[in-house]
């Protein structure tokens, strides 16, 4: 087993249940923009529009700005709606921004991981929604380092992205693990940094790509554990219950 000395981790769908507030804050904010339309409809449609509106960010065609208005312009606009989107999108950043709901054995898997090497919080998104979460979720004391595309002003893939967590956590990409759900933002760009990479994979879908399966691949993030174990100095301080 290799000796990793700090472990980076994607928030959305790796340690946040994304999913599950992205429903419910946009469940929120069209009950009150867009009543007259179907739910699922509209849902349905947002995602696809926001889904191609972060892959535009990630690629940095679009800052953060642009995409926070562009993809409920664009609903608005495909649904033939005459609500305002400026509205809608602060509406829908406030909502989700108290929505702070982690998936099962992150919080436990995070407070142990803490106690064995340095952990930084990697994550594409809006400094607003991921730090209101992240202060609601009881984990935030647990990083040394967090950082988000916004604040950064770029995003992963970026290998920019990922050296700039090796900065904040003062270790070579050898010494790193990167856990994440994205094939393309956390696994590539991790390894294209010289880092290793853990894929989350909770339905044990087939790898996807791009390019061959990372080196780790699990299925619960508690088997992050396996992989990370206290390193050898720390164990001996640990006996004596001093930990530097």
């Amino acid at each position: 087993m290799k000796d990793y000395l700090g472990v980076l981790f994607d928030a959305d769908n790796t340690l946040f249940d994304y999913d599950r507030a992205e429903a419910e804050a946009l469940a929120e904010t069209l009950s009150h923009a867009a009543p007259e339309v179907p739910r699922e409809q509209s849902i349905e449609a947002y995602r696809a529009i926001n889904a191609r509106y972060w892959k535009l960010f990630e690629e940095g065609r679009i800052d953060s700005a642009g995409l926070q208005s562009g993809r409920w312009v664009d609903l608005f606009r495909q649904m033939g709606l005459s609500a305002d989107p400026a509205a809608a999108a602060a509406t829908y950043i406030t909502r989700l921004s108290r929505k702070a709901y982690l998936l099962a054995g992150a919080a436990e898997t995070i407070c142990e991981l803490a106690r064995r090497v340095r952990l930084c919080l990697v994550t594409n998104g809006l400094s607003r929604v991921q730090r209101g979460r992240l202060a609601r979720s009881g984990i935030g004391g647990h990083f040394t380092a967090i950082l988000i595309s916004e604040e950064l002003g770029i995003a992963k893939p970026d290998p920019r992205f990922f050296q700039a967590a090796c900065n904040a956590l003062g270790l070579s990409p050898a010494r790193l693990l990167c856990v994440g759900d994205s094939p393309a933002a956390d696994i590539a760009g991790a390894r294209g940094a010289g880092i290793d990479a853990c894929w989350f994979s909770p339905g044990g879908i087939p790898w996807p790509g791009p390019g061959d399966p990372p080196q780790h691949v699990i299925r619960d993030i508690g088997d992050v554990l396996r992989l990370v174990r206290m390193p050898a100095r720390a164990q001996k301080n640990d006996a004596s219950g001093v930990y530097p």
